[in-house]
């Protein structure tokens, strides 16, 4: 469990960027799921741009074209001659120089889940599997439901494959708004003719709202590290990070030859490594008070990765995704090794004020956010209205503060059941809360050459969706989330941390057989972190 905070990007770290994201690249592709044998597996840098640019004859490096916060390329239309001059093709390019080719995603999309289908028919012998076209009109005619399955396959693993999805129209030169349909089609495809059951709307919107997330920030990471001019062995490392990160691209490259030939990198340099770009690895010591104190707390190794990539205030900030954080810790002595994975992106940035002593950013942000610890497990997707203001401090630092408020579309919280006297059939209990509600963010943080402390508390409420009079009625549930941090530079590159973070849960439900949850987490992490850009 980690609150939401800033990290402190520092400057743009050049080609240097490139190979450290590659060199994690395998650790951090690692610890997500690959493609399982689950009942759902689903599934070149910026989204559309209104304006196109006609150019003559050959393809030529992408214009720049202005979106109101900075400039950013748009996509550009050539005029090729194949035979003659009166024959003429017009295609849309990427900034990568990809085509747009939206028959080839689809059709990849088709391929994604038909593999999915046949690992789990073929190779598992799954009941669910066997599908024809009277079970697709009796799930399409029965609608949607709520489906009980694991958590981590809920809301991470169906996430992941939306992403697959979600790259599959990236990767073909489609952008970030074209392809968000894309996804959501792959998914109901999935629901509604890959199972027998019934489709569920937690999967959709968790395979759709969470590939969204998941599926962007992959592919920017892996423009980070791909670089088409290079060669030799430097070449074929960035090549295969970028294929770990983002394993749909990898394969479109490789078909298409683009990973082994030469050619133009995008004309913005901002394309592959957004300035300002932080990226930070920490390991240390994580306690959990599972008991509501850290007097007897369960500890183990945690590792972190902490990405911020762009600014709200600085760079390129036009686009969807131009500005986006990514948090991923790895823990021992827990219920699973990935313990948390968020991701929270711009999807618009607009300055209210710049200058005349402090700056002020209105942002609409997704957010996508995962905890699977052993005293709770809570996952949510959510939008959200945030103010993000930075007044300066002496001596070169900032204080900056973040206000949100929005809705939390939908939150994966467990259960948590516990009954005064004789309990129901525990066969007809609903494992998990699936809740739609509200959710604010209030936060501040101070920094001067390196040195950080930050404070932020987090309040998000939902009322149970799934609920039913067999398998527990309805309920309703309040999360907190607190959390003080500090950060002691050591240096240019190293630093010493710590944070100290609490989780509250009140959880009231209807059925006065069930008893009111006040469940209260601390957790205390200590850790040394490395940042291969300057602070």
């Amino acid at each position: 469990m980690r609150a939401e905070g800033w990290r402190g990007a520092p400057g743009r770290p050049g080609s240097a960027a490139g190979r450290v994201v590659s060199s994690v690249a395998v650790a951090a592709a690692l610890a997500l799921p690959a493609s399982p044998l689950h009942a759902q597996v689903p599934g070149d840098a910026s989204g559309d741009s209104s304006k196109v640019l006609h150019v003559a004859a050959h393809p030529s490096p992408p214009a720049t074209v202005s979106t109101g916060n900075g400039t950013s390329p748009g996509p550009v239309e050539t005029s090729i001659s194949p035979g003659s001059r009166d024959e003429e093709v017009r295609e849309v390019r990427d900034e990568w120089g990809i085509p747009r080719r939206p028959g080839v995603a689809v059709a990849e999309i088709f391929a994604i889940n038909f593999v999915a289908w046949g690992l789990n028919h073929w190779g598992r012998g799954a009941d669910f599997t066997h599908v024809y076209p009277r079970t697709w009109w009796n799930n399409i005619s029965a609608g949607f439901e709520y489906d009980i399955n694991l958590f981590q396959v809920n809301v991470i693993e169906h996430p992941f494959h939306g992403s697959l999805y979600f790259n599959a129209a990236r990767a073909n030169g489609i952008g970030f708004w074209s392809a968000v349909p894309l996804t959501a089609a792959g998914s109901l495809m999935w629901e509604c003719c890959a199972e027998r059951h019934r489709m569920a709307l937690n999967d959709v919107v968790y395979t759709t709202l969470g590939g969204i997330a998941l599926g962007e920030s992959t592919y920017r990471l892996s423009s980070a590290i791909l670089d088409n001019e290079a060669t030799g062995m430097g070449r074929l490392g960035r090549e295969a990070g970028a294929f770990l990160v983002n394993p749909v691209r990898g394969v479109n490259r490789v078909v298409s030859g683009r990973s082994g030939s030469v050619h133009p990198n995008p004309a913005d340099p901002d394309a592959r490594t957004p300035w300002p770009f932080g990226l930070e690895l920490a390991a240390g010591y994580r306690a959990v008070g599972r008991t509501g104190s850290l007097s007897d707390p369960s500890g183990g190794a945690a590792l972190e990765l902490r990405i911020d990539y762009g600014s709200p205030f600085e760079g390129r900030r036009g686009r969807a995704y131009d500005v986006f954080e990514l948090d991923m810790s790895l823990v021992t002595a827990d219920r699973h090794v990935l313990e948390e994975l968020a991701i929270r992106g711009h999807l618009l940035t607009r300055d209210l004020r710049r200058g005349s002593g402090s700056d002020h950013v209105l942002a609409l942000v997704q957010g996508f956010e995962f905890d699977n610890t052993e005293p709770y497990q809570f996952a949510n997707q959510n939008l959200g209205a945030r103010l993000e203001s930075r007044w300066p401090l002496g001596s070169g630092g900032d204080l900056r503060t973040r206000i949100q408020g929005g809705w939390l579309v939908m939150g994966t919280l467990d259960a948590a059941f516990a009954f005064d006297g004789p309990a129901p059939d525990p066969e007809t209990l609903r494992y998990h809360d699936y809740g739609t509600g509200l959710d604010g963010l209030v936060a501040a943080e101070a920094r001067a050459g390196g040195w950080a402390a930050s404070v932020s508390w987090r309040v998000s409420w939902m009322g149970a969706l799934n609920a039913t009079a067999q398998n527990g009625a309805g309920a309703t549930h309040l999360i907190q989330q607190g959390a003080v941090r500090g950060r002691v530079p050591l240096g240019r590159h190293l630093a010493l941390g710590s944070e100290l973070s609490l989780f509250l849960r009140n959880s009231d439900f209807e059925l006065d057989a069930i008893q009111p949850v006040r469940l209260t987490v601390p957790e205390l992490r200590l850790y040394g972190s490395w940042s291969p850009t300057a602070r």
